[in-house]
């Protein structure tokens, strides 16, 4: 069989998107240099919920079941490269705020597309105020941040600092006067500081969350009514989250943290002890599809972006369509393809 060509790539963004693509191309045997500068502020911040329902209409996120599976096996298959572990299965707990949303659940667990996902209230015998999802899990985001980047290093191929746009030739494809065949920007939320993906349209949405102290709450699984209560072990819990539209301010505010105890107050009356308040900044789209493509003019510079709130859930299989795209000339459906932002002119220059 034929050595499959390697090709030099580089990354941009060391965050969820640009450590799911570079291990990706690694198993293809691609040549791959990262580059990071420590200031992530949405992939280690980040809750790491892994949730395959969209609560109140209780709906599967899109393509659920299949980014499920995928993203589980990936990640498993990592903590066994990497000697570690950072991924857990993990109950969560909607608490019905309403008889409609309760009767919506009870329809749904009897389909066969959720039977998987949703525990039967009756079966299982279960008070009737709240259901369970039982096909979560969560990752342990700043763990696997760190160790993921401490893993590129020992390889070599981790660059620690900045993008320097001045050191970069689009016309030559090259880097600090070296020259690759691929170009990826994987920085979240900070694409639009680039020069070449201003138009792509990912947004900055910041999300405050609280960590507290709570002699009361459960520990079993994640509660969800209004706010999501994440248990963290030692009866410390993370509370969140806000969405904060087009905001990049990375500042914790004494009105998030109000609306974030309000919001509690539906789950427990009892007041909590507050020991911290992490902030972080998610990479959206209006559309809540990612981005991935390439650039209308210079066709070796290409993004990865957009993967929001549910990024744990679509990285690891978004990273193989990426691959895919890149060196076997796969398609990228339209929905979540860059192109859906670009201009007529600019896809005739294509």
């Amino acid at each position: 069989m034929k050595a499959e060509e390697k090709k030099k790539f580089l990354i941009i963004g060391g965050g969820l998107a640009g450590i799911t693509l570079s291990h990706r191309l690694l198993n293809r045997n691609q040549q791959v240099t990262l580059i990071d500068d420590g200031l992530n502020a949405s992939t280690k911040i980040a809750a790491g919920m892994v949730n395959p329902i969209v609560f109140r209409r209780t709906t599967l996120s899109w393509r659920a079941t299949e980014f499920l599976t995928y993203s589980w096996d990936f990640y498993k298959s990592l903590e066994k490269q990497l000697n570690t572990t950072f991924a857990e299965p993990f109950l969560i707990k909607r608490i019905f705020p309403s008889v409609n949303e309760k009767e919506e659940w009870q329809k749904k667990q009897l389909l066969p597309a959720y039977q998987n996902h949703l525990v039967n209230i009756e079966s299982a015998n279960m008070e009737q105020n709240f259901g369970i999802v039982r096909s979560g899990y969560f990752v342990h985001a700043e763990k696997f941040y760190i160790e993921n980047l401490r893993h590129f290093e020992k390889l070599g191929i981790l660059i620690k600092e900045t993008f320097d746009d001045n050191s970069f030739s689009v016309l030559e494809s090259t880097y600090r006067g070296i020259k690759y065949d691929h170009i990826v920007f994987c920085c979240g939320y900070r694409v639009s500081e680039t020069s070449y993906f201003e138009d792509c349209q990912v947004k900055p949405t910041k999300g405050q969350t609280l960590v507290i102290k709570h002699q009361e709450l459960p520990e079993a699984a994640s509660l969800h009514l209004k706010c999501f209560v994440f248990p963290m072990g030692n009866k410390t819990f993370r509370i969140g989250a806000t969405y904060e539209w087009e905001n990049s301010t990375l500042n914790p505010t004494q009105e998030a943290r109000n609306t974030l105890l309000d919001h509690l107050q539906h789950i427990t009356k009892t007041p909590p002890e507050i020991i911290s308040q992490p902030v972080g900044i998610r990479p959206t789209t209006m559309d809540r599809r990612p981005v991935l493509g390439s650039h209308a003019t210079y066709k070796t510079v290409h993004v990865f972006n957009g993967l929001g709130a549910k990024g744990y859930l679509l990285a690891p299989k978004m990273a193989q369509e990426m691959v895919g795209y890149l060196l076997d000339n796969i398609p990228i459906p339209k929905d979540y393809n860059l192109i859906r932002y670009q201009t007529d002119d600019e896809l005739n220059r294509k």
